[in-house]
């Protein structure tokens, strides 16, 4: 479904707070990250509606023998109860030199549609 011409993507780029214990654990059984039910950006708390796309990125392990795969990121195409559209985004470890506190931040907002901002 094409999205209404009234939304145009805005790129954020910025950290989000999923919210604790909203996590599906069938997902998590399986190895992969869940997807949280709502998060906070910006102060402002969003309810994810609908998963409408998942994406799993992986890269060879550098210093293994058999160059094992390991999935690194898992992006989902996000439909939220405000009408919007988002993508967000999971680091599964923490960059090489990374702080103590970036090290805890994973999860980001990628983009968000700027469209109608009211519950549907």
């Amino acid at each position: 479904m094409a999205a209404p011409d009234s939304e145009s993507e805005q790129f954020v780029s910025e950290p989000i707070t999923p919210e604790p214990g909203a996590f599906r654990t069938d997902l998590m059984s399986r190895g992969l990250a869940s997807l949280p039910a709502a998060f906070t950006w910006r102060g402002d708390r969003y309810e994810i509606v609908e998963c409408l796309d998942h994406q799993k990125q992986s890269a060879r392990e550098g210093h293994t023998a058999d160059g094992e795969r390991y999935l690194r990121r898992q992006t989902f195409q996000v439909l939220l109860n405000t009408g919007q559209r988002a993508t967000i985004y999971v680091q599964r470890h923490a960059r090489a030199g990374a702080s103590r506190k970036a090290a805890k931040r994973r999860w980001y907002l990628y983009s968000i549609t700027s469209g109608d901002k009211t519950a549907p």
